[in-house]
């Protein structure tokens, strides 16, 4: 994690002074990235573990928050989301075309029905409700089709926790993203760091991932009990 910290140091602090350190240069990049996406895209089942950092301007003062995310995924149509951390304790479950979501702090639930597959079920939840789904961008299949890619840079190959990777950058007027993916056959997202360009400050995200291509997973994992004594809130568009 050094490695980043120092690469962020150095070419995180030049693109906030202007993009103009982006190049033009955007096939390369976006073909890596791409190439990511297609391949967790055609993923089946899988999981992943993510440790969150998040900045939060107080009173002109940094305030860093961190979340343990946990993700389950298993196409066509069931995911499981498990966030807990500083602020926020909650679960999140797609089942066949129910979407539930608890909040274990203040122990509620909400259910919707949404649509039977993934994919067009994050869209209703943002869409009509103005739910986000935590590292959505993992769980599309098709986000290869869905992102958006301006001025990027290819900044090459670098040494990551052990492993080679490659390191991109993409930026638009409001945010820059880096993009740390691991080369080879299997290219996962190992890191990403969003950086906000429309607040002061420039708060930041900061996303550390672990992949289990080979978890064991089964459908007992996308069943969701009401725990005792849970009460039951109905949720509103938000649209």
């Amino acid at each position: 994690m050094k490695l980043v910290k120092k690469l962020l140091c150095v070419t995180g602090a030049a693109l906030l002074l202007g993009t103009t350190a982006l190049s033009a240069k955007v096939s390369e990049a976006k073909a890596i990235t791409q190439n990511m996406f297609k391949y967790v895209g055609s993923l089946d089942k899988y999981a992943f573990d993510a440790v969150v950092t998040n900045d939060d301007i107080q009173n002109g003062k940094n305030v860093k928050h961190t979340h343990n995310v946990s993700v389950k995924v298993d196409r066509p149509d069931k995911f499981r989301i498990d966030v807990k951390g500083d602020i926020k304790n909650r679960s999140s479950y797609l089942n066949d075309g129910i979407y539930t979501m608890i909040d274990h702090g203040f122990n509620y639930y909400g259910q919707l029905k949404t649509a039977k597959s993934i994919d067009a079920t994050l869209d209703q939840l943002f869409e009509r409700y103005g739910i986000q789904a935590p590292l959505a961008q993992l769980i599309y299949s098709d986000m290869h089709k869905r992102s958006k890619m301006r001025k990027s840079k290819y900044f090459g190959k670098v040494m990551l926790e052990g492993v080679e990777c490659d390191y991109v950058a993409f930026a638009n007027k409001n945010r820059i993203v880096h993009i740390w993916i691991e080369r080879g056959d299997k290219p996962l997202v190992k890191h990403f760091v969003i950086i906000d360009k429309t607040t002061e400050g420039n708060p930041r995200s900061e996303t550390s991932i672990k992949w289990n291509l080979d978890a064991k997973i089964s459908d007992s994992d996308f069943i969701f009990t009401a725990p005792k004594g849970a009460s039951k809130i109905s949720v509103e568009s938000g649209r």
